[in-house]
């Protein structure tokens, strides 16, 4: 039978699959009709059998003294689910305890392209609140793909009410830049051309620090 994608998600194989189909078909079965049927060797049949069994998927009765295995309705299945997910957020607040523990390691994403760039710095916006500050090193390169993008950023960025504060090397073109800094809820440092040879762009903000290259 076709291999089916709702029972690979509750975490079946294509054997244990092919095992639940023929007892589901046979209703109920020896190990070694099952086995027959489903064309899986005996010894992996008993195993997935007590698998199944153990999961609440399939059940064990005997008659005769003799062992047979029988298939639950398939509707069994979502209850199955259900309780799994019921259990699941039962113990979500120890595991958010677990993953929101202060000293949980720092993790590193990377970004590529403008897509990227973007991405970063719609973070900010989306992770800040008004009051809120972005400290900033301010690196002296333009990316002209983005000119019209960045603009409409800051405007949505002092919109929201978030702060800057920003170093800046002094060169040619600065004080353009920074003749809207009240508008724009941002204070400038201007520092000596040369006094950092950083060419990057330094962000750094709520417990994020954003580095583009």
């Amino acid at each position: 039978m076709e291999y089916m994608k709702s029972l690979s998600n509750l975490g079946f194989n294509q054997k244990e699959q092919d095992v639940y189909f023929a007892l589901l078909e046979l209703e109920k079965a020896t190990a070694n009709e099952v086995a027959y049927k489903s064309k899986v060797k005996r010894p992996t049949t008993y195993d997935i059998l007590y698998r199944l069994r153990q999961q609440g998927f399939i059940a064990e009765t005997y008659e005769n003294k003799k062992r047979f295995f029988v298939a639950n309705p398939p509707e069994n299945l979502i209850e199955i689910i259900e309780a799994r997910k019921r259990e699941l957020k039962e113990d979500l607040p120890e595991l958010l305890s677990i993953f929101n523990t202060k000293e949980r390691k720092p993790k590193v994403q990377y970004f590529e392209g403008l897509d990227g760039i973007i991405q970063l710095y719609e973070d900010t916006l989306e992770v800040l609140e008004k009051g809120d500050e972005i400290l900033a090193y301010v690196a002296d390169y333009e990316i002209p793909e983005l000119e019209q993008y960045m603009h409409d950023y800051v405007i949505r960025r002092a919109k929201k009410g978030i702060k800057a504060r920003g170093i800046a090397e002094n060169k040619p073109g600065i004080k353009e830049f920074t003749k809207e800094n009240k508008e724009q809820l941002r204070v400038t440092k201007l520092i000596s051309e040369g006094q950092f040879n950083l060419r990057n762009e330094i962000n750094i903000y709520a417990n994020k620090v954003i580095i583009i290259t």
